[in-house]
């Protein structure tokens, strides 16, 4: 699929690891905003970088929300760090379009803040 067949909020992936899926969202510059184990966090991609010469899944959208208000929460996590279980590619496209979490998102951000609570504060050295 080529990039002129989206528009800006549209959520797209790319298969990776034979059944999984990697999300974005699209721009109205033309490129994908993500949430990239690869890339540590939350970056700006050309959409040709995205799609890494796989086939790119246009999905229907998450929300309501208009396109350049997707695009600007999107934006608004540039730089943000990547978590598997907190914050990954799924977990950004949702709050990009303004969803409440999944049951599972919830569960694990308590997992975490327990673990937090029990352990104590962390000390850097």
């Amino acid at each position: 699929m080529q990039n002129d067949l989206f528009t800006s909020g549209d959520v797209v992936s790319i298969r990776f690891g034979g059944v999984l899926r990697h999300y974005g969202v699209v721009t109205s510059r033309g490129t994908v905003i993500c949430n990239s184990r690869l890339h540590g966090g939350v970056v700006e991609q050309s959409f040709e970088a995205f799609a890494a010469g796989r086939d790119v899944r246009l999905h229907d959208r998450y929300s309501d929300l208009d396109g350049y208000h997707v695009e600007l929460r999107a934006r608004r996590h540039l730089g943000k760090d990547y978590d598997l279980f907190g914050s990954n590619c799924g977990h950004f496209v949702r709050h990009a379009h303004r969803r409440k979490p999944t049951p599972m998102q919830v569960a694990a951000a308590t997992v975490r803040t327990v673990g937090d609570m029990l352990g104590g504060p962390k000390r850097r050295y």
